[in-house]
């Protein structure tokens, strides 16, 4: 048996309980959580599988002292122990509890994956021990285990009951956390900007107008820069490792990337092969995630890096449109995700679950996006009490009672959070942690973080509204009189739209249930050519300017291209094409009755956003080819003459002023730069970047431009996200501790 110490249950800082099953912390006289029961669980569990004592010692000292300073002799395990035990005892014993188990239900998986192959031992453990006889081991090992897991359990729940017997019901409060200068909170209205831990500890963030991450530490007073964007304001889509060790992000240009909580050198972990839609991290080091791509639902890769599999396919037969917002659930058995529909907006769309064992699928609700789980019982909190699932609908968050177990809900949705920061994609600004937390982005005034406005940017950084209406509006196009402005759309729909600027009217070009992006003018203003997936992957294709007549189809290619660019006699159209093994890839087409596709530049590197200059002979671009993402100028279309460096320190989205002496493009830092050119025969000079606008402007998304300049250059068409003003503060993170315990309150599980 081992020494109890009983001394006196409200006497802060005291250690109680059996010495050899407390935890680290506990021995330390640190404050306990539901991860010490998890430590005692192990201890039980692995002395009677071994048959003697984890943390052996004369005295309650010597016992204390092994807990805190000794490791336990793994060898002294059964040859045969299953490799899903092993990794169990491991995971239970960390004495460090951020990479310890945090659920109970996460040790009755391992252990139903044990009993689900009960011959399976440890390989490298049998290599060590040497061919193991044969026993009755394997038979009784289901046996063995459940009596292990009964008991253990019993002893963890009869060792903690007199500090639980006194501990305090904890109370829900609420933190707001302000973000200002660099670190300030930046909302993409793209995709999520902020994660959490899965203890709940620390909050991270996308800051500094997309260029930095951030995170900052609930015990903490400032936020700590821990990466920056590759290219200009790409960073977006945080998510944390379960030990909490690493953050995942997704950088420019379309890259899965992670990078240690505490800093340092970002790793690169795969391609994407569209605009990111959600990640999420599991128990098994992969990471599971979903891009824009309709050809693709959600895919999977090693956390270490390589290539991505696809699990899921939307079926476009049944009207589905995308698999999107993966987060796994505790223990790793299953996957909630969104399917978004052909039509009807987010009011159509379902949240489903992919159970990981099997590979089925199945619909849980409908007229919701981006859902959570949120334990709130022996899943992994507190005990004897069900959890919930957390969704969006209808701009609010609201929370139904969900069995993990049998991944099914029960009861009646309720809102439990009106207001927070959306996306027209369907996601949220918010992130739950398996200890109860909550955090979410509070938009000023209620607004959707996609109801974004147009406004005119002269060059002294005076603004100027333009009257159109609230919309989830990029990359805007002036035609050639710069009377209109055609516009894409984030928003479910991802259609197009024409703002009259004369008659301040608002008029949709695009009806089709495919996504349509990256509007351009031909020269004469009297069709626009977009790249649209309705046909499959996203193609080329045009449509009259008055929206009279079918859209007509340009390209066919099972990749995805991006149109970025038109000769200024019209006879040709530039676009960037995502390739499987090359990356992005710069071509042209001709737009006469041949609709020839001729390569102009193909690397291993990306190349993409290439614009022909005013006068047809240059063309403009952004390349990886020397590190960070810079702008070029190659003569056109015989790029083989020459190559010119415009920036100086990253760049991205470049532009040319309409009189071909100037050329603006997105530095590192999400400010916009001018530069001076000047072409003199075949040689091609520019001067020194000047910063020019650095308001908080909406100017890189979805991978395209988004800003114009006017006719004349001296007016910038630029898009300003809500809650942005420079005279209004940023967006507040909002921390609720101990969420779980309103939601029990608020949503009662039947």
């Amino acid at each position: 048996t081992s020494p109890t110490l009983s001394i006196h249950a409200t006497q802060a800082g005291i250690i109680l309980g059996t010495a050899a099953y407390m935890s680290p912390e506990q021995a330390a006289g640190k404050p306990v959580d539901k991860r010490s029961d998890l430590w005692a669980f192990g201890v039980v569990l692995m002395e009677m599988l071994t048959g003697r004592p984890v943390f052996p010692g004369e005295t309650v000292s010597h016992i204390l002292a092994a807990v805190l300073k000794s490791d336990p002799d793994w060898t002294a395990l059964p040859a045969n122990t299953p490799a899903p035990i092993r990794r169990l005892l491991r995971r239970c014993l960390d004495k460090d509890r951020r990479r310890r188990l945090d659920s109970a239900a996460d040790a009755r998986l391992e252990i139903e994956e044990a009993l689900t192959a009960p011959s399976a031992g440890d390989g490298a453990a049998a290599a060590q021990s040497g061919p193991a006889p044969r026993s009755a081991w394997p038979r009784a090992l289901p046996w063995a285990l459940f009596a292990c897991a009964a008991v253990g359990l019993a002893v963890v729940l009869s060792l903690w009951a007199p500090w639980r017997a006194v501990a305090p019901v904890p109370h829900v409060t609420r933190t707001t956390i302000t973000t200002s200068g660099s670190a300030a909170l930046t909302i993409t209205g793209i995709d999520r900007d902020l994660a959490l831990s899965p203890d709940g500890t620390h909050v991270v963030y996308v800051g500094n107008r997309g260029t930095q991450l951030f995170v900052r530490a609930l015990d903490a007073l400032e936020p700590v820069a821990i990466a920056s964007s590759a290219g200009a304001a790409g960073l977006r889509a945080p998510f944390v490792s379960p030990d909490g060790q690493w953050v995942a992000f997704i950088d420019t240009p379309l890259t899965l990337r992670k990078v240690a909580i505490t800093g340092g050198p970002p790793i690169t972990l795969a391609r994407l092969d569209g605009g990111s839609r959600g990640a999420t991290w599991a128990l098994n080091d992969t990471i599971v995630f979903a891009t824009n791509d309709p050809g693709t639902g959600l895919q999977r890769v090693s956390a270490a890096g390589g290539t991505a599999e696809v699990l899921t396919r939307p079926d476009h037969a049944q009207g589905e449109a995308d698999h999107l917002w993966p987060e796994i659930l505790p223990g790793g058995r299953g996957v909630l995700f969104t399917i978004t529909s052909q039509t009807g907006g987010l009011d159509t769309a379902q949240v489903a679950v992919r159970d990981q064992r099997t590979g089925t699928q199945k619909v849980l609700l409908r007229g919701g996006s981006h859902a959570h789980y949120l334990a709130g019982g022996l899943a992994s909190a507190k005990r004897g009490e069900g959890g919930h699932l957390v969704y969006l609908a209808a701009g609010t968050l609201r929370a139904i009672p969900f069995d993990l177990n049998r991944l099914e809900m029960h009861g009646t949705a309720v809102p439990v959070l009106p207001r927070l920061a959306t996306t027209g994609t369907g996601a949220g600004d918010f992130d739950v942690a398996l200890d109860g937390t909550l955090v979410y982005v509070d938009v000023p005034g209620g607004l959707a973080a996609n109801a974004r406005t147009l406004l005119w940017v002269d060059r002294t950084g005076k603004e100027e509204p333009v009257a159109a209406p609230p919309h989830a509006y990029q990359h805007p196009r002036l035609s050639p009189d710069g009377t209109r402005v055609a516009l894409g759309s984030t928003d479910q729909e991802n259609d197009l739209y024409i703002w009259d600027l004369r008659r301040a009217t608002l008029t949709r070009l695009t009806l089709d249930q495919g996504q349509d992006h990256f509007p351009l003018w031909t020269p004469d203003g009297r069709r626009i050519a977009f790249s649209s997936d309705r046909g499959g992957a996203s193609n080329l294709w045009w449509q009259a300017a008055d929206g009279t007549g079918a859209a007509e189809r340009l390209t066919t290619s099972n990749n995805g291209q991006n149109l970025t660019g038109i000769t200024p006699d019209g006879t040709a159209v530039v676009f960037d094409e995502q390739t499987p093994t090359m990356g992005r890839d710069l071509l042209q087409l001709a737009l006469d009755g041949t609709r020839r596709v001729t390569p102009l530049l193909q690397t291993k590197f990306d190349e993409r956003n290439g614009v022909v200059s005013p006068d047809g002979r240059w063309l403009a671009y952004e390349s990886n080819s020397s590190g960070p993402t810079e702008i070029y100028v190659r003569p056109f279309p015989n790029v083989g003459g020459g190559q010119w460096q415009v920036s100086t320190a990253g760049g991205t989205r470049p532009l040319w002023a309409r009189s071909a002496k100037e050329m603006f493009y997105v530095g590192a830092d999400g400010t916009l730069l001018r530069v001076p050119v000047e072409a003199s025969g075949a040689i091609w000079n520019a001067g020194t970047p000047m910063k020019l606008l650095e308001g908080r402007y909406s100017i890189v998304g979805g991978g395209g431009r988004s800003y114009d300049v006017s006719p004349d250059g001296q007016r910038f068409l630029m898009i300003k996200a809500p809650g942005t003003d420079a005279s209004a503060a940023p967006p507040a993170l909002i921390v609720v501790q101990h969420w779980d315990e309103e939601l029990k309150r608020l949503v009662p599980a039947k």
